[in-house]
């Protein structure tokens, strides 16, 4: 501990560099966030002048003693590393970007970073589709077969083609306005605002309802 504090002094005050000046050394404060809003929890900041490490909180709060100009690295499994040079203010916020990958999505949950729930609904609701007339079409089932490459109309029902199992039901889940149903043949093309196929990591906000894929419908 004691040469720990030693080599920090030494570092910060310009004594291990022959001709070094003097540095003062202070407290940083901040939080880390992802999606500039959610909080995440245990990340690591590390400033490279000073050598101190610090670990957000629940919060993603942090405080960390620096150097001056010191440069704070951030780090949690999941995201992009993040650097950023300190300035002459002493409280922060960086923002990291989550890499979306199903593995990511588990690391980031495993490491305690942040909830599943709240990890997969900020990357849902990054993924809006542009709104789009659709009127051209006769029917519900007529813009999907249209639309969709990998979905096919059966009745009432819709299903991924991608799915070429005998034990499994290829069908796919239905959620209009942020619902389950069972059908959608009461949707008028004219009063769809958007309409997506969600079959990568944001189906498994739905759990094993959203196996096959999910048509996602939002209403005007």
């Amino acid at each position: 501990m004691e040469s720990k504090i030693i080599f920090i002094l030494a570092a910060c005050l310009g004594l291990a560099v022959p001709g070094g000046f003097a540095q003062d050394m202070t407290h940083v404060s901040g939080m880390v966030t992802t999606f500039q809003s959610l909080p995440l929890n245990r990340v690591t900041v590390s400033a490279s002048k000073s050598g101190e490490e610090a670990i957000t909180d629940i919060d993603g709060k942090f405080v960390v003693l620096v150097c001056n100009k010191d440069i704070l690295r951030f780090t949690a499994a999941g995201f992009k590393d993040k650097k950023i040079r300190l300035r002459s203010d002493n409280i922060l916020i960086a923002d990291l970007t989550f890499v979306e990958k199903r593995k990511n999505i588990d690391a980031a949950v495993r490491n305690n970073h942040i909830s599943e729930e709240a990890l997969l609904r900020a990357i849902s609701a990054t993924s809006v589709p542009a709104s789009r007339d659709y009127t051209k079409y006769k029917s519900i089932y007529d813009l999907i077969a249209s639309e969709f490459y990998n979905l096919r109309v059966r009745g009432n029902e819709i299903v991924n083609t991608k799915i070429r199992s005998f034990d499994r039901n290829p069908r796919v889940l239905l959620v209009v306005d942020d619902r389950i149903v069972g059908d959608i043949a009461f949707v008028d093309p004219e009063y769809i605002q958007s309409i997506e196929f969600i079959d990568d990591v944001r189906a498994t906000l739905y759990g094993v309802q959203g196996a096959n894929g999910i048509i996602k419908i939002t209403l005007k």
